[in-house]
């Protein structure tokens, strides 16, 4: 029996971008790595200024990297001439933040703009702008105007238009960060489909973490052009590594909010000698042990629940309780190497730290 392996379709080798501004060298990205595999969401998550854009923008040689390697569906796309790059382009759509629709042009009109001059009949035009806008749920609106439809509706627009070429990969580029939360929800559900159903791959950019969480199989935190920490979706969640990531990950749980509220409860203000704060962390299979209901009946450990959240990550169940265990010092040891045994991650809370 063959096994399957994983196939690149994007590998970028110590790509390197320096930009001079006003005299002075900016390095936007630092000598990085990153392999994206065919048919993944991989998301690519930082702050304004981190490089993302310009890192991802390597890819199809919109920014044509300082040194390093770029490997796009087996072409080294250093190597192409001006004929051969436009070619391999198609082969690589891009959506952007702002929709970039041209305003004068019906929306088929707009998704038919890259059709033109392919050789392609009228009649093949037509039918491929057909194909396109009832895969983005567009079909009523083929002669509308940009101004006559919604941020969310101009973005599928968009979404369209980058999918005219039939490429095989997909760059979104901030493309719901203009977007209201339920809009956002809608377009991030549109690409997971488009991912399913085409096996398109797509590489997402976004300063949000919360859009990585909802659609994204592997994950990459940039932060001063480079990348600090990557991994599967899963791994990154449970087990953050970098203040960065474990920044962006309590603001996406709001559990940077729910510790602020916590610390202020009367229980917590007056913590006594056997007692604890501590975040408990657990995943997968873990989730459906009785964890609580065990610390008090085999460990006489007493558990006071202050906040509990579970979220449902690539199909595997991912929670977070804040809670107080009190109990003399023996059995809290003994909880906690049960709680360890169970793969429950367990992180001391100290009330006077929390918001510094």
């Amino acid at each position: 029996m063959l096994l399957m392996t994983a196939e690149p379709v994007v590998t970028l080798k110590q790509v390197d971008v320096e930009f001079n501004e006003a005299g002075r060298q900016v390095h936007a990205v630092d000598h990085v790595d990153l392999t994206v595999e065919r048919g993944d969401i991989y998301g690519i998550v930082g702050y304004s200024g981190a490089g993302k854009s310009t890192l991802v923008r390597t890819i199809n040689l919109l920014q044509r990297p300082t040194s390093g390697a770029v490997t796009v569906l087996g072409q080294d796309m250093l190597s192409l001439g001006a004929k051969e790059l436009r070619n391999q382009r198609k082969r690589i759509g891009m959506i952007f933040q702002h929709f970039n629709l041209m305003a004068s042009r019906t929306i088929a009109q707009n998704v038919a703009f890259p059709l033109l001059g392919t050789g392609k009949s009228k009649a093949e035009i037509q039918a491929k702008v057909d194909e396109l806008l009832d895969l983005v749920g567009l079909s009523d609106r083929a002669n509308a105007y940009p101004a006559q439809l919604s941020g969310g509706q101009k973005q599928r627009v968009g979404i369209a238009r980058a999918l005219a070429s039939d490429p095989e990969i997909l760059i979104s580029d901030e493309a719901t960060s203009a977007l209201d939360p339920k809009t956002t929800a809608s377009i991030l559900d549109l690409l997971k489909s488009l991912n399913e159903k085409l096996g398109l791959t797509i590489v997402l950019i976004t300063h949000e973490m919360e859009a990585v969480k909802q659609i994204c199989q592997h994950v990459a935190v940039m932060d001063a052009g480079r990348i600090i920490e990557r991994g599967d979706l899963v791994t990154i969640f449970a087990d953050p590594k970098e203040q960065l990531t474990k920044d962006f990950i309590e603001t996406t749980l709001q559990l940077d909010s729910a510790l602020a509220a916590v610390v202020k409860q009367p229980t917590v203000q007056n913590l006594r000698p056997d007692q604890r704060l501590v975040r408990l962390t657990y995943l997968g299979e873990s989730t459906d042990d009785p964890l609580i209901a065990a610390l008090y009946r085999d460990y006489q450990v007493e558990a006071n629940i202050l906040f509990g959240d579970i979220q449902i990550l690539q199909g595997t169940p991912f929670g977070n309780l804040i809670v107080v265990l009190s109990g003399e010092e023996q059995q809290l040891d003994a909880a906690f190497d049960y709680l360890k045994r169970e793969k429950v991650t367990i992180t001391a809370i100290h009330p006077e730290e929390v918001g510094e």
